[in-house]
């Protein structure tokens, strides 16, 4: 039965989560300290969301394992039919109604077998793993070689695993998909590699707000809030009003789909369908962490700090350490709580690592080591399986790749909000005809920095 990859990906996003909360958990621990306020809030949120994820998870596998022992009795009842008395081979009727002896029944119902059966079931054993013949070597040697034999057999292969003339070519010309125009032996599926992608990494920190379907929010905010003040026993205090203002939030789709070679997926590996799901919810993430970036770069209102980032310089290093201290300050000064992310791309975190000072000390150190002139803590050992990547200035520090070159942020994660649905993936089986197999993904994504903009302070790096 094929691999469910909607299940799959709800186990990805529930590991990842269990991977967060442990590497929370095991950082406090070696610190030999408590979980901080912004620590232990952030283990609770992920936990209730990877309760929600649990429940899913589970109630889909109940249905994956009664689907598979519904399966399994079909297997055994077909089995059953065709095997028994009269169902024969039939090899020397032409009605196929079982009058020879006990086989395999392939007599009489041969032309429909040849109508049902797979493209993988044809292969005709040319290029085996490990066999005489190279699918890839045949390819160079009829094409640059003028080699008879070699085309032969990649003709034979190939019209072997054609449905017939009227399909479309896999990866042949007029084609979306660029290639030889051959079909790959089906073992070959297994060197499909699949795109790496980051998921969720800046947006998985942000406040989480239950998905409750595509439609906009209303979020009031407090502009003038009620105020209180001591005054003598016995006197009342001034009457005030509050006043709140409120912002709309509207959910963005995000869909993608491929219009694949029926061909290909029918000649190959039936893992070729599951890489291509799984790269489809993949960029479906991407695209998320990559708007929810852009929402707090267009927020307007934010506060903002510029540093020299030219060359690792003493004066560059106290350049950048005073631009942080000056962004975590300027939240906190505004009244939008205490931050507790800093925001950046790889590259501008290793080049934090690279600090040291005049006497070669590093200035954020590895787990191990405590030297006393440290700001921060860090390594790159968890880089695609976990956002947090150490502590700058008691900040979590956070990379994702769709932040800008020279820019980074400095951030309240509790005062931004976002939201997500789980992807929906959809299958059209003939949007053009026969020969073609869409394939997609569609959902929603919803965040905002507008609740509090002075929540977040925006770096940009000059001369890097």
């Amino acid at each position: 039965m094929p691999k469910n990859v909607y299940l799959e990906s709800l186990k990805e996003q529930y590991n990842q989560l269990r991977g967060n909360i442990e590497g929370l958990q095991t950082r406090a621990a070696s610190a030999k300290r408590d979980l901080t306020d912004a620590e232990l809030r952030s283990v609770v949120e992920q936990g209730e969301k990877a309760k929600e994820l649990y429940t899913q998870i589970e109630d889909l596998s109940e249905i994956e394992l009664r689907n598979a022992q519904v399966d399994a009795m079909n297997a055994r009842v077909t089995s059953a039919m065709s095997g028994g008395p009269g169902g024969g081979d039939d090899t020397g009727g032409d009605t196929g109604d079982g009058a020879g002896s006990g086989g395999d029944g392939s007599g009489g119902d041969t032309q429909f077998r040849s109508l049902s059966a797979r493209t993988q079931d044809r292969d005709p054993g040319i290029y085996v793993r490990g066999g005489q013949h190279s699918f890839l070597g045949d390819q160079f040697r009829a094409a640059k070689m003028g080699d008879q034999q070699a085309a032969a057999r990649l003709t034979q292969h190939s019209n072997a695993l054609r449905d017939n003339v009227h399909l479309r070519d896999v990866l042949g010309a007029g084609a979306t998909t660029a290639g030889s125009g051959l079909v790959p032996p089906i073992w070959l599926a297994e060197l499909f590699a699949p795109v790496l992608h980051r998921r969720l990494r800046v947006a998985s920190m942000l406040r989480q707000v239950p998905w409750a379907g595509p439609f906009a929010w209303t979020i009031p905010i407090a502009g003038t809030v009620a105020k209180t003040s001591s005054v003598a026993e016995g006197v009342n205090t001034t009457e005030t009003d509050p006043f709140y203002t409120t912002i709309t939030v509207t959910p963005k789709a995000i869909m993608g789909y491929s219009e694949v070679s029926r061909q290909m997926l029918e000649g190959s590996n039936p893992a070729v369908d599951a890489i291509i799901w799984g790269d489809l919810v993949g960029d479906f993430y991407d695209n998320a962490e990559l708007e929810v970036i852009a929402a707090i770069n267009g927020q307007s209102g934010v506060n903002a700090v510029t540093v020299s980032a030219g060359a690792a310089s003493t004066t560059d290093i106290l350049a950048q350490r005073t631009g942080i201290l000056d962004g975590i300050a300027a939240i906190s000064d505004n009244g939008a709580g205490d931050p507790d992310l800093f925001v950046g791309r790889t590259s501008r975190w290793t080049t934090y690592l690279k600090f040291q000072d005049t006497t070669g000390r590093p200035l954020i150190l590895a787990q191990a080591y405590t030297p006393q002139n440290a700001i921060g803590e860090g390594g790159m050992r968890q880089a695609y399986a976990s956002p947090i990547q150490g502590t700058l200035e008691n900040l979590t520090v956070v990379t994702s790749p769709t932040v800008g070159a020279s820019t980074g942020f400095i951030i309240n994660s509790q005062e931004l909000l976002f939201s997500i649905s789980p992807p929906m993936q959809f299958r059209f089986d003939e949007p053009a005809g026969p020969a073609l197999v869409r394939i997609g993904v569609w959902g929603y994504e919803a965040v905002t920095a507008a609740r509090r903009p002075k929540a977040v302070t925006k770096i940009t790096y000059s001369g890097s």
